[in-house]
């Protein structure tokens, strides 16, 4: 016979078995989610911007889907720039929005209850944040485009905030060698091993803004040196916009708004350069947006030609154009970020199309191809469209999405 300690714990281990079954099993979450910051196209009575979250699990039956919101609580504020990449697990992504210069930060340690956690209302000394990168020690560096109107020209600058939005310090892009220079500080890239930095200056709204690089030592937010942009005929110099370190940290490559592209060499030096390498063909090339490095591979989009263009940068000085994927006119190819260990990348229109569009690139061949799976339900275009009247917050019309990322997958 079995004795009473034996019949004890039979007896504990049924009652435990039976609670596990009578216990919901907690939902599998997927393992992949887009974060998508979107602004409402109506500024009326319960219209705010939101983040969205879609379902990018194609294991999922709820693929391709809005699954989650996080309504920030107002409209009209132009939701612009997330961060370019999702931070590691427990820290909050850093979102603005322009117009309204405030910064939202979202907790997002469950996808399907995503949640405003803080927000940087302003910056003494500084306006309108614009662009964000992570440094290893989940610091975040942010542009922000304009001073406080004490300096001529009202020039921008870098902020340090924490991970939790308080700010640790702030340097103006302010340099006496271009007095009153009206430096608008839009875009930077990190090489945090080089200990450097680099900024763009391109204008958000129709103000003047100074055509110049700039290149800082990130420790302690030196500026090291200011390179203007060369005006060129063309007119393809305008707006340096966005710029990307190469590997090994002592060249970066870069695109202004105006389709020019443009080397920087000698990073780590007390002199860098700024070279021309390539002007695209007007009028169709214009308004090149947030660009995707991939191994040597440059992946620009092209507004006004509606166009994806792949170029081969393995010889930065003389870039080649290796493909290209078109887009219907009703979309402005602006913004693109790629899913973490996958061929997956994520599109945005600057105007006019409210749809969320996946691609895939072939790092191998430089092809960029639809993902024909992502789509609404039923639905015969591409992508999830954000032109519709129900979300999980509400019923409050379309949005706008400009910035999408995506989680860093699961393990299996």
């Amino acid at each position: 016979m079995p004795s009473l300690r034996t019949v004890a714990l039979l007896l504990g281990l049924a009652a435990a078995t039976a609670a596990c079954a009578r216990r919901p099993a907690a939902p599998r979450p997927s393992r992949s989610y887009l974060f998508v910051w979107a602004g409402a196209d109506s500024a009326r009575g319960g219209a705010s911007d939101f983040l969205g979250v879609i379902d990018a699990d194609t294991a999922s039956p709820t693929y391709a889907m809005v699954v989650a919101t996080a309504p920030v609580g107002a409209a009209g504020t132009m939701a612009h720039h997330t961060e370019m990449v999702m931070p590691a697990p427990g820290q909050w992504l850093f979102a603005n929005g322009f117009m309204a210069g405030r910064t939202w930060l979202f907790d997002l340690a469950d996808p399907l209850r995503p949640r405003v956690a803080a927000t940087i209302d302003s910056v003494s000394g500084f306006a309108k944040p614009h662009s964000f990168w992570r440094l290893p020690d989940g610091d975040v560096l942010s542009t922000l485009q304009y001073g406080d109107g004490r300096r001529p020209g009202n020039p921008g600058g870098l902020v340090l905030f924490s991970p939790r939005g308080g700010v640790l310090r702030s340097a103006s892009a302010a340099d006496p060698a271009f007095p009153g220079a009206p430096i608008r500080t839009y875009s930077l890239d990190v090489a945090p091993a080089a200990d450097r930095a680099i900024t763009t200056s391109a204008p958000m709204e129709d103000v003047p803004s100074a055509d110049v690089v700039q290149v800082w030592r990130v420790s302690d937010l030196t500026l090291l040196k200011t390179l203007a942009v060369p005006a060129l005929a063309d007119s393809t110099s305008r707006w340096p916009f966005e710029v990307r370190f190469l590997p090994g940290d002592s060249l970066a490559f870069l695109n202004t708004y105006s389709c020019g592209l443009y080397l920087l060499s000698r990073l780590t030096t007390p002199a860098p350069r700024l070279e021309h390498v390539l002007s695209l063909s007007k009028p169709q090339a214009f308004g090149c947006g947030v660009p995707l490095l991939v191994g040597h591979w440059w992946i620009l989009p092209v507004g006004r030609a509606h166009r994806f263009l792949v170029f081969d940068i393995a010889d930065p000085r003389h870039p080649r154009q290796a493909g290209e994927l078109a887009t219907d006119t009703t979309f402005h190819p602006h913004w693109m970020a790629r899913e973490p260990g996958s061929d997956r990348v994520v599109l945005t229109s600057g105007t006019g199309d409210h749809r969320v569009l996946l691609a895939r690139f072939d790092s191998a061949t430089g092809v960029l191809a639809w993902d024909s799976t992502f789509r609404d339900p039923g639905a015969a275009r591409l992508g999830v469209d954000f032109a519709r009247t129900t979300w999980p917050h509400g019923t409050f019309g379309p949005a706008m999405p400009h910035a999408a990322i995506f989680s860093t997958p699961a393990s299996p």
